[in-house]
C-alpha cells in the first residue's frame, strides 16, 4: 500500500523494527519533555531534570538513537532555547503518541485533539528502567493497521493543508474517489456536506484556532507515520509532502 509514493519507491521502503521504534519513542518523549520544561527554567529542579533525562537515555542504552539536533537541544541549559526550538520540541509529543500507539502502549487520539504528554510519557515508562519501557519485549501493530492510519493521516493532512491555501468548502468525497496520486481514504474521517468535518462542524465553519491546531497535530503525526512506513532512516529527514 502506498502513501504518496510510486510503486518503485514503495518497494525501497525499509520500515524500522520494533526495537528501533521503541528507542525512537523514548527519544521523542525526552525531546518533548525538554521543550515543555523550558518555561520552568527558574523552577527548582528543572535543570536537574534536564540532566537526569540525558543520563537516563545513556543508562538505558539508546543514546545512539539521538540525532545531532536532538543532542544539541537536550544539551542546552534551561532558559537558553529560542522560541522556535522550544515549540518544535514540545510538538514532538504528537509524534510520540503515534509511536506509542504503534507499540500497543497507547490509543490514538482524534486528529484534532492534542495528546496529554504526561500520560504518554507514563505509558512508555519515561525515566523508568528498560523493563518498564517498550524496550522490554517491544511489539508493533500489524503493518496493515499502520498503513491504514498512515493513509488516513495523509488524507487529513492533504485536506487541511489545501484548506490553508484555499479556505473554501470542496467536494472532498469526489476528490478522494478520483485521486490517482496517493491512497486517500475516508473510512476513519468525519464528512459533512461532502467535505471534512470536525465534531459536526464543516472545515470552513471552524474557528481559525481550531483549524490551525488540527493542522499542527496532523502534520506531526503524519511525519511519525511516514517514518514507521520507512520513508527515511533518520527521523529528521522524513517529509510530509502532500
Amino acid at each position: 500500500m502506498m502513501s504518496n509514493m510510486s510503486v518503485a519507491d514503495e518497494n525501497s521502503l525499509n520500515p524500522p523494527g520494533a526495537e528501533r521504534v521503541a528507542a525512537r519513542a523514548l527519544v521523542l518523549s525526552a525531546v518533548s519533555c525538554r521543550g515543555l520544561i523550558e518555561k520552568d527554567a527558574h523552577e527548582p529542579g528543572a535543570e536537574v531534570l534536564r540532566q537526569n533525562v540525558i543520563r537516563w537515555l545513556n543508562d538505558i542504552g539508546i543514546a545512539s538513537e539521538l540525532e545531532s539536533i536532538e543532542i544539541t537541544l537536550l544539551s542546552t541549559p534551561l532558559g537558553k532555547l529560542d522560541r522556535k526550538a522550544e515549540m518544535d520540541a514540545t510538538w514532538q509529543s504528537e509524534s510520540t503518541v503515534v509511536l506509542a500507539w504503534a507499540l500497543r502502549h497507547a490509543s490514538l487520539p482524534p486528529f484534532n485533539v492534542e495528546c496529554d504528554p504526561n500520560k504518554i510519557a507514563d505509558a512508555i515508562g519515561f525515566l523508568d528502567d528498560p523493563k518498564g519501557t517498550p524496550l522490554h519485549n517491544p511489539r508493533l501493530r500489524a503493518s496493515e493497521e499502520i498503513e491504514i492510519w498512515a493513509d488516513t493521516y495523509l488524507t487529513l493532512h492533504w485536506r487541511l493543508r489545501q484548506f490553508s491555501w484555499d479556505p473554501r468548502p470542496m467536494d472532498f468525497v469526489s476528490y478522494v474517489s478520483a485521486c490517482e496520486w496517493g491512497p486517500l481514504r475516508l473510512d476513519h474521517v468525519e464528512i459533512l456536506d461532502r467535505d471534512l468535518a470536525i465534531d459536526g462542524i464543516r472545515l470552513d465553519k471552524l474557528e481559525y484556532s481550531a483549524f490551525r491546531n488540527a493542522l499542527s497535530i496532523t502534520q506531526e503525526r503524519h511525519k511519525a507515520f511516514n517514518w514507521l512506513l520507512g520513508f527515511e532512516a533518520l527521523y529528521s529527514e522524513v517529509t510530509t509532502d502532500t
